[in-house]
C-alpha cells in the first residue's frame, strides 16, 4: 500500500486481555464483597471496549460501565447480554434505544425519567445518580428524593435499581473531600429510607476508591482506568 496514509500510523499497541483479567480479579479480591463492575467507555479507553468488557466478565466481573448510549449499543450488538450502566442521562431522544437494548440508563431529572417511560419502557432498571460534590453531572441533593419518587412510582414501567455518587478525590488520600462526599451520600441514602426505600444496589467507589478508600466500597465498585 502506498500513499500519505500508508505511513501516518507507524505505532501499534498490543493488548494483554490476560492482564485486563488478572486485574479484575486482583480488583475482585480488594473490593469484596462489592462486585466489580468494569467501565469500558472510550472504546476500553483505547483498548477495545468489547474484547475488554469479555475479559472482564470472564474475569468475574459482574457488569459494565459506558458513558454513550451508542457504547452500549455496540457491546450488545457483539453479543454481551451483562447488565450495562450508562453513567450519564442521555438526551431524551435515546430513550427508545436504551429502552430496545435493554441498557441501564442513569437519571437525575424529572424529564429523563418521563422519556423512558414514554418510551415503552417494561420493568426497566434504572440508577439515580446523586452529585455529592464532583459537580459534573448528577442531581443537587436537594432535587434527589423528587427523582427517585419519580422512578418508584414509574413502576412497572421502570424498577429503581440503584443509586450512586462518583467521589471526585479518591486518588488524593489526603483530600478531605471524599470523606465529605461519603456523608452526604450516605444522608441522602438515610432520607430515602426514611420514606420507605432502599435500592439494592448502592455504589460510590471509582478505581481510586475501591483500592484506596474501603468505606466506598458498597454493593459495587466501579473500575475503569
Amino acid at each position: 500500500m502506498s500513499g500519505p496514509n500508508s505511513w501516518a500510523r507507524w505505532a501499534r499497541a498490543d493488548i494483554d486481555l490476560g492482564a485486563v483479567a488478572h486485574n479484575v480479579e486482583v480488583l475482585r479480591s480488594a473490593s469484596s464483597p462489592a462486585a466489580v463492575w468494569a467501565v469500558v467507555k472510550a472504546d476500553g479507553y483505547g483498548h477495545g471496549a468489547v474484547d475488554v468488557a469479555g475479559a472482564a466478565l470472564d474475569a468475574g466481573a459482574a457488569g459494565l460501565c459506558v458513558a454513550l448510549t451508542a457504547e452500549g449499543v455496540v457491546l450488545r450488538e457483539a453479543g454481551i447480554d451483562a447488565p450495562i450502566l450508562v453513567l450519564s442521562e442521555q438526551p431524551v431522544d435515546h430513550a427508545a434505544t436504551l429502552v430496545e437494548h435493554r441498557l441501564t440508563p442513569t437519571v437525575y431529572t424529572l424529564a429523563g425519567v418521563d422519556a423512558l417511560t414514554a418510551a415503552g419502557a417494561s420493568d426497566l432498571p434504572v440508577h439515580v445518580k446523586i452529585d455529592t460534590g464532583m459537580q459534573r453531572v448528577g442531581a443537587a441533593p436537594a432535587d434527589s428524593l423528587a427523582v427517585v419518587q419519580r422512578v418508584v412510582s414509574a413502576a412497572p414501567a421502570l424498577r429503581l435499581e440503584g443509586v450512586y455518587t462518583h467521589l471526585a478525590c479518591a486518588d488524593e488520600p489526603a483530600s478531605p473531600a471524599t470523606a465529605q462526599q461519603l456523608a452526604a451520600f450516605d444522608r441522602m441514602l438515610a432520607e430515602l429510607a426514611v420514606e420507605g426505600v432502599e435500592p439494592p444496589i448502592v455504589h460510590a467507589a471509582n478505581s481510586a476508591g475501591a483500592l484506596a478508600v474501603p468505606e466506598s466500597r458498597r454493593s459495587v465498585v466501579r473500575a475503569g482506568i
